[in-house]
């Protein structure tokens, strides 16, 4: 009797799970390009002291986090919603600070051109006291389309925009 109950429950939570499978739109996810933190270009350090980069002489640090994404398709392109954080973390903290920092959007097409570049700013705010800081950053990249193309070979890349010294920095840190 209860193996009896058990099996309908499970059964009815079966059909309600494949009725929600059914209701989602499969085609709008089918046709989404990648969406991905460029490796060398997830970080950013502020060194004071550009030919020596001990790490005593790094004065900021913020590295990309918990990369999210949602795609939508319409009838005129597809919108890509992506939300991260940045978790920043500051070696002198005795004083409050304002740090600006800038992170670049990319959308890739197959043959690895960059179709887009959009490049943000976003100013990190430390109190006095606090070392960490974590902002949450919300974008929208929007990838026009005149019918039903197939975005999956395309890519939508979130990295720091680095100076040469920076991007040495985190080659050297891998």
């Amino acid at each position: 009797m209860a193996s009896q109950k058990i099996k309908r429950a499970l059964f009815q939570i079966l059909i309600i799970c494949l009725g929600f499978g059914c209701a989602s739109s499969s085609n709008e996810i089918a046709y989404c390009p990648k969406v991905g933190v460029i490796s060398d270009l997830d970080r950013v350090s502020e060194i004071k002291v550009a030919g020596n980069q001990s790490k005593s002489n790094i004065l900021l640090s913020s590295k990309i986090q918990r990369l999210r994404t949602k795609c939508t398709a319409s009838a005129d392109g597809i919108t890509i919603s992506i939300v991260f954080d940045l978790l920043s973390k500051l070696s002198k903290y005795d004083i409050p600070i304002d740090a600006d920092l800038r992170y670049l959007i990319a959308t890739i097409d197959r043959n690895d051109q960059i179709l887009a570049k959009e490049v943000y700013k976003t100013t990190v705010s430390f109190m006095d006291g606090i070392q960490t800081a974590r902002n949450t950053q919300e974008v929208e990249v929007f990838i026009p389309s005149a019918g039903k193309i197939d975005f999956r070979n395309h890519k939508v890349l979130v990295g720091f925009e680095l100076t040469e010294v920076q991007l040495q920095y985190n080659r050297g840190i891998r």
